[in-house]
């Protein structure tokens, strides 16, 4: 069968802090799981090709949850200090996530958290378990993202990925992940009577993990590479492009949207996985509650525009960065970029959403 899904013209990347799941915005892990699928049906909705997560330390934001207000009175000015993010208030019904197993307060780990859940809204059940493996994926942050996942086992499956709604794709066409069949056994060097499996690993193979009892052995020369994410063609049992059989795909020939991860504010352009980089870099100020970005002058010099043109050069990889203006300033200002004197620079215009509006919300926004 032939999808009857067609890739977009423009193609949409998306850029989100990591400060989307800090403890500002989400109490548990069970709100965080919640943000990350309203991010992940966005995206699969409005076919985003690619999302970027920008590490922001939470530590640098502390200060904006800290905030002193001047009351006038007969008697004078009294300062107050309010605080923000209801610690308080969570502490004294013990409810806070850092007193729960729940907790994630590393910002590199809220960063890998966010990625895995990302990854996992678009990932088949029957292969979560062996793409999230510790054994294939040794990462100390990788250790015990199965159980973070508790709560998204629970939601509504998305019903807008590839291969649903387009003809009937999915008989001819599914997700696997390949394995190799066995390490071969081999003589012992202690004790020649006996065989044992080969130190190395096998690293090729020809066999996929769909989902079934029996592996799929695929009708190929030669073996590709084990522990690999792939689209197999059940009837002729060989390896296809998500675009062929879906007739969509995201960015690096991936299942739905490609997640990329930043460390530093630069590598949001210097490491696209467009390979013509972007046509045009817009900014979705958002996250900003009590509306303090919008005296920052930087942020004023930016083009304000009721919605995204098509570029005529051909190339149409719009970027799209949304959260608060005040994390992204932080974070070019800890990076160095040649030639750039502020973050506003960065970008050719700016997509305006209402204020006081959550990076999911106005991300979803600024897509429709």
């Amino acid at each position: 069968k032939k999808p009857v899904k067609t890739s977009p013209k423009v193609q949409v990347s998306v850029c989100i802090p990591s400060t989307v799941i800090s403890s500002k915005n989400a109490r548990n892990l069970e709100q965080i799981t919640s943000i990350v699928n309203q991010i992940a049906r966005a995206a699969t909705i409005y076919n985003v090709v690619e999302i970027i997560i920008l590490d922001i330390p939470e530590s640098a934001a502390e200060d904006e949850n800290q905030k002193v207000v001047e009351l006038g009175g007969s008697k004078g000015g009294k300062k107050l200090k309010f605080n923000f993010s209801d610690e308080e208030i969570l502490k004294d019904k013990q409810e806070t996530v850092a007193q729960t197993s729940e907790d994630v307060q590393d910002s590199s780990a809220n960063a890998f958290l966010l990625a895995g859940l990302l990854q996992f809204f678009v990932t088949p059940p029957y292969l979560v378990k062996t793409i999230f493996s510790p054994a294939i994926n040794p990462s100390p942050l990788n250790k015990d993202m199965l159980k973070k996942f508790k709560y998204a086992y629970k939601l509504p499956k998305i019903t807008t990925l590839p291969f649903m709604s387009n003809n009937e794709v999915f008989r001819d066409f599914k997700e696997g992940f390949t394995v190799p069949k066995e390490t071969p056994k081999v003589v012992s060097k202690k004790d020649k009577s006996k065989k044992v499996k080969a130190e190395k690993k096998i690293s090729v193979t020809k066999y996929v993990n769909i989902g079934e009892a029996e592996l799929l052995e695929l009708n190929i020369k030669r073996e590709i590479p084990a522990y690999s994410r792939v689209t197999v063609d059940l009837k002729n049992k060989t390896i296809v492009s998500p675009l062929q059989a879906y007739g969509v795909m995201g960015n690096k020939s991936s299942f739905g949207y490609y997640v990329r991860f930043c460390k530093k504010f630069s590598s949001i352009f210097t490491e696209s996985s467009a390979p013509e980089g972007y046509s045009s870099s817009i900014c979705v100020q958002s996250d900003d509650f009590y509306s303090s970005a919008d005296k920052i002058e930087d942020l004023n010099k930016i083009n304000k525009l009721d919605k995204v043109e098509a570029s005529e050069s051909g190339n149409n990889n719009i970027l799209l960065v949304v959260g608060s203006f005040k994390d992204l300033q932080r974070s070019f200002k800890s990076d160095s970029i040649e030639g750039v004197d502020s973050v506003g620079q960065m970008f050719d215009g700016q997509l305006e959403v209402p204020n006081g509006v959550r990076i999911e919300d106005a991300l979803m926004i600024a897509l429709t």
